[in-house]
């Protein structure tokens, strides 16, 4: 999906987005055994109406289709929407190098985003499939459509209680759309190149709900930036994919999964939804210890998780893992895994400023260190060892 409005066609970015385009799509990832990715591709430009192609093959030129009624979006053709890329690679070719002489005379500045979402998604649900979409968006989306936003970047509220408001979606579209696209297994990825305010936090949510990823690039200038651009579009396309997934946490008695953190979407307390998993994902579960562990038996975790392959294929991946149990502190710190801790804050800070002022983190942070530290020089610290940190709370 192609932001085509005017600032995008005069910068050069969609230009540099048509080209890179040709190269990159001969990288679309395979399964081992496979000569050539059973991935489709399809292609909509967009402002405040979208532009939908038609790439069938046997056509000497891809053909555009226009949907104005961007209240009820609708996939207008699904035969040559999504194509194999190697059997209709002339015509997308053609269609690329059309894009951006296409709209070079468009003066049309303002964009729709939520429309263009849906889109993808009903184009998935009617070819019955999971995917992902690649969305090039650069301004605030504000023609009349669903999930039309405003301006609020107020700089009083900074620093104040309300400032937790900036952080929540302005709109519940946003919310109700991620959680419809999980659904389908409809993974967003989303490239933003804003010159000004376009309220990441609510865009925002649909990639971060949906497994995707956000990629932002303030006042992006081709001649700075498009280095940067390129690769992380190359890294995301080829990497190796995982569709529709859905992942549950099992444990043995003594202690249980409370909760869980990451492009994650939960119905329920155990199924951890995912529209898409790739290796760059991470999921970190808090495990709560509410009854008594032996430290004869350990303590048990099952890790299970259901996806489909790019080649589609279900398949059912397990994590076994048995851990030691102790009742000396000593043998905890020594085993602590910093990253996994520094990881689980970073997502429970992340998480908690939708709900609390940021003052209010930073201490509960500082408080959970200093406690940490401070449990540990009271029962590990050797008191002569001079190597040894100190703490004071």
């Amino acid at each position: 999906m192609i932001d085509v409005s005017y600032s995008n066609i005069k910068n050069g970015l969609v230009k540099l987005i048509c080209e890179e385009l040709k190269t990159v799509l001969e990288k679309l990832p395979k399964e081992e055994q496979q000569e050539s990715s059973a991935i489709r591709v399809g292609f909509i430009t967009y402002n405040k109406v979208l532009h939908f192609f038609n790439v069938k093959s046997n056509l000497a030129q891809p053909q555009m289709m226009v949907v104005t009624d961007v209240g009820e979006v609708f996939v207008p053709l699904l035969d040559g929407f999504l194509v194999n890329y190697q059997e209709s690679q002339s015509v997308i070719h053609n269609l690329l190098d059309q894009i951006p002489e296409m709209f070079a005379d468009s003066n049309e500045n303002e964009t729709v985003f939520a429309p263009v979402v849906q889109a993808g998604m009903e184009a998935l649900k009617a070819a019955d499939c999971p995917g992902k979409l690649f969305i090039f968006h650069s301004s605030l989306p504000t023609a009349e459509a669903p999930g039309k936003l405003k301006n609020r970047d107020d700089k009083k509220l900074l620093n104040t209680d309300k400032e937790k408001i900036l952080f929540q979606p302005q709109s519940s579209v946003y919310d109700s759309l991620a959680k419809e696209c999980v659904a389908h297994g409809c993974c967003v990825t989303l490239f933003l190149f804003p010159s000004q305010y376009v309220d990441v936090a609510s865009l925002g949510l649909v990639p971060q709900l949906t497994g995707g990823t956000l990629y932002k690039y303030n006042n992006f200038q081709i001649h700075l930036d498009s280095r940067q651009f390129l690769n992380d579009l190359r890294n995301d396309i080829e990497k190796q994919i995982g569709f529709d997934a859905i992942m549950r946490v099992r444990t043995s008695t003594g202690f249980r999964a409370t909760d869980f953190f990451g492009g994650i979407f939960m119905n329920n307390t155990t199924d951890v939804e995912m529209a898409a998993i790739d290796c760059e994902k991470a999921v970190t579960v808090e495990f709560k210890h509410d009854d008594k562990l032996g430290e004869d038996s350990g303590a048990l975790i099952q890790c299970a998780v259901l996806y489909t392959t790019i080649s589609g294929q279900r398949r059912l991946r397990i994590h076994n893992l048995g851990l030691n149990c102790s009742s000396q502190l000593a043998d905890l710190y020594k085993s602590c895994e910093t990253d996994a801790l520094v990881n689980f804050f970073a997502k429970s800070a992340f998480k908690a400023v939708l709900h609390q002022p940021l003052k209010v983190i930073r201490e509960i942070l500082v408080n959970q260190t200093a406690h940490m530290l401070a449990c540990y020089r009271k029962n590990c610290a050797s008191p002569s060892a001079a190597s040894q940190f100190t703490c004071e709370k």
